[in-house]
C-alpha cells in the first residue's frame, strides 16, 4: 500500500469489482483484503435474523461455513462482544481451550491464524470481517492498518446494502460461495414451514442435523432445496426416496 492507504484500498476494492464488470460489493472487499493480506480465506459476517450469524461475503469460505455449523469460533465471539478478536496461533491450548469444537476442525481444514474485526455502527454490532491465514503470527502494524481500513469498507457497504436488502435471486446469481448461503437461506425457509416454526427454530434444526452427521450446513440445505430431505416436527427428519 502507499501512502494514502484509504485510497489505496477503496482503488484496489474498484478495480476488481470493474474486472467484474459489477457494482462493488461486500465480495470484491473480500477478495481484496484476501490478496492485499496475504490471507487464505477472508469473510464478512452479518447480525443476522434467522440465525446469530450470516454470511453475505466470502473468499474461501470453509471457516465461515464451520462457524456457523458449530456456533462458536472467532467470528461468533467477536460479535457478541463486539470487540477484536486476533488469533495469531489458533492451535495453541489457549484457542483449543476456548473453542474446543471449532478450533482443532479450522485447523485439521488448514487454517493457522485468525484475525477478526467487528463492523459497527456506534455501540451496535453489524457483523464482522474475519481474516483467515494458513501460517502461524501476528499482523504486521502496516497489515493491521489495513484490516481496519477494509473493514470500514464493509461496514458501508453493509450499511449501503440494508436499504435494499438482497433477494434469494440475488445469491443464485452470484459466486458459488453466495450461491451456497442463498441455498441455507432458502432451505431454513423449507424446514420453517414444514416444522411450523419461526425461522430460527428452523436452522437450528438445520445446523443440529449438519453437526450430527459430519456434512457441511449447506449440503444439508441442498438436500432439503432438493427434496431429498424433509423436517417433521414429530421427528429429526425422514428421507424422501
Amino acid at each position: 500500500m502507499g501512502t494514502n492507504r484509504h485510497l489505496d484500498v477503496l482503488v484496489a476494492v474498484n478495480e476488481l469489482a470493474r474486472a467484474d464488470q459489477e457494482p462493488v460489493g461486500v465480495r470484491h472487499v473480500c477478495l481484496a483484503c484476501r490478496i492485499g493480506l496475504n490471507a487464505v480465506g477472508v469473510g464478512v459476517y452479518v447480525v443476522g435474523v434467522a440465525q446469530p450469524l450470516e454470511v453475505v461475503g466470502t473468499v474461501g469460505d470453509e471457516l465461515a461455513e464451520l462457524q456457523v455449523t458449530i456456533g462458536e469460533g472467532p467470528a461468533t465471539e467477536a460479535v457478541r462482544q463486539n470487540q477484536p478478536v486476533f488469533v495469531p496461533d489458533l492451535a495453541d491450548s489457549w484457542s483449543m481451550r476456548r473453542w474446543p469444537a471449532f478450533a482443532p476442525a479450522a485447523v485439521a481444514a488448514g487454517a493457522a491464524a485468525v484475525f477478526v474485526i467487528p463492523l459497527t455502527l456506534g455501540a451496535i454490532a453489524l457483523g464482522a470481517l474475519e481474516i483467515c491465514r494458513d501460517a502461524v503470527g501476528p499482523l504486521e502494524p502496516d497489515e493491521l492498518a489495513d484490516a481496519l481500513l477494509f473493514a470500514d469498507t464493509a461496514a458501508t457497504l453493509l450499511l449501503g446494502r440494508s436499504a435494499t436488502p438482497a433477494t434469494l435471486d440475488y445469491y443464485l446469481r452470484g459466486s458459488d460461495p453466495e450461491r451456497r448461503w442463498g441455498v441455507v437461506h432458502q432451505a431454513t425457509g423449507m424446514v420453517s414451514v414444514q416444522l411450523d416454526t419461526d425461522l430460527g427454530e428452523a436452522f437450528l434444526r438445520l445446523r443440529a442435523h449438519a453437526y450430527l452427521t459430519g456434512l457441511r450446513l449447506s449440503e444439508v440445505a441442498a438436500d432439503v432445496v432438493a427434496r431429498r430431505l424433509r423436517f417433521t416436527p414429530d421427528t429429526n427428519h425422514e428421507r424422501q426416496r
